[in-house]
């Protein structure tokens, strides 16, 4: 790992912060928001040199995911706003602006493979997403049911 990559680490991270601050988060959240993102660009970074870059962004979705909905529970927030702050860095801005020029200059046609790597790219995120949720909502419902046969 060079340089330029611990530069996009760092700068996912302070990205993350950054855009924390304007949903008001403060306090110990902004540096769970800060490492988490900074995290989640590590791992995007590793899988798309051992595998694909998709690949990795579901990872890195998963882990941002998973960290937003176990922090939120934590500090008793709402997920949303830990979740949106640590998806920042994996959003695929540059990708959607090469697709618009694409378009522009080529024609939709000619565009097909970057509108379809964009929509694999914004599928995955939400994949990611629904995975968590879905597999922490399962364990809390458990959970509640076990908490409720060992109160009796």
């Amino acid at each position: 790992m060079g340089i330029q990559e611990i530069v996009q680490i760092l700068a996912a991270g302070l990205g993350s912060v950054c855009f924390a601050l304007m949903f008001g988060v403060r306090g110990g959240k902004l540096i769970t928001v800060g490492w988490g993102g900074a995290l989640s660009w590590l791992i995007f970074l590793v899988g798309k040199q051992h595998g694909s870059a998709l690949l990795g962004l579901f990872e890195a979705v998963v882990v941002a995911a998973a960290i937003a909905e176990t922090e939120a529970r934590r500090r008793k927030t709402p997920v949303i706003v830990m979740e949106v702050p640590l998806l920042i860095p994996l959003l695929p801005g540059g990708d959607l602006y090469r697709m618009m020029v694409s378009i522009m200059q080529n024609g939709v046609l000619a565009s097909m493979s970057d509108i379809v790597w964009l929509v694999q790219e914004v599928f995955i995120i939400a994949a990611g997403i629904i995975l968590v949720s879905t597999i922490v909502s399962v364990y809390m419902k458990i959970r509640q049911r076990l908490c409720k046969i060992c109160a009796r």
